[in-house]
């Protein structure tokens, strides 16, 4: 690991969907009620950093603020190889909550001069990759003091994380519903393992059920 606790987080239906083939990500939020809103954001104020992919940026344009409980906003950060993130996108007033777009070399210099004239704060990976290397990326995190962070998507990003070894715990809110859609998306896409031994191993850590929601929390078995 390093040196920051990482966490990851998401809700999906009981067939393991996290929104319909469209991927309109809205579609499910909307059986999140006020107690499931509150238990979020309540998890994003006690986290330093709380991090989604652009795809979630262009998806459902979220805030990534706390706002259903009392307690601080921690910084946004935004996984964007291309700097694709809308100058228009509500993670980029950064007039009451900081923003960092961790970007690549293959980003358009352009579009990186646009960001950063709306103070927002960019990472250019090192490596010649056309994705964010991760673990360069919570190496500087973790020398701007940030100690717990919150992954809360999207299914890429997710799996990066756990590609990389970079998870500690992961939480799965289950609904009730069944979505079906060989296209659509999972709480964990990417290209996955191949062999039983790459598999992440999880142990159980609580077990609840909340307005029809089941809360699941799992650590990560090293």
């Amino acid at each position: 690991m390093q040196g920051i606790e990482v966490i990851v987080g998401g809700f999906m239906s009981v067939d393991g969907k996290i929104a319909p083939t469209n991927r309109n990500g809205q579609e499910f939020t909307q059986f999140m009620t006020p107690l499931h809103k509150k238990m979020l954001h309540r998890i994003r104020a006690s986290v330093d950093a709380v991090m989604v992919g652009v795809d979630t940026v262009l998806a459902d344009n979220p805030e990534l603020t706390v706002r259903y409980v009392d307690g601080k906003n921690p910084l946004r950060v935004v996984l964007d190889s291309k700097a694709q993130t809308p100058l228009t996108a509500k993670i980029s007033d950064t007039s009451q909550v900081p923003t960092l777009i961790a970007t690549t070399k293959h980003a358009p210099k352009e579009k990186i001069r646009a960001l950063k004239n709306r103070s927002i704060d960019i990472f250019t990976s090192n490596s010649e990759e056309e994705t964010v290397n991760l673990k360069e990326l919570m190496e500087i995190l973790k020398k701007r003091g940030i100690k717990r962070i919150l992954v809360e998507g999207g299914a890429e990003v997710r799996w990066s994380f756990f590609e990389s070894n970079l998870v500690d715990e992961l939480f799965v809110w289950i609904m009730p519903y069944v979505w079906g859609g060989r296209d659509a998306p999972t709480l964990v896409d990417g290209s996955g393992f191949l062999r039983a031994e790459e598999a992440k191993k999880l142990k159980l850590k609580s077990m609840e059920q909340v307005e029809g929601l089941i809360v699941l929390w799992f650590s990560v078995e090293p």
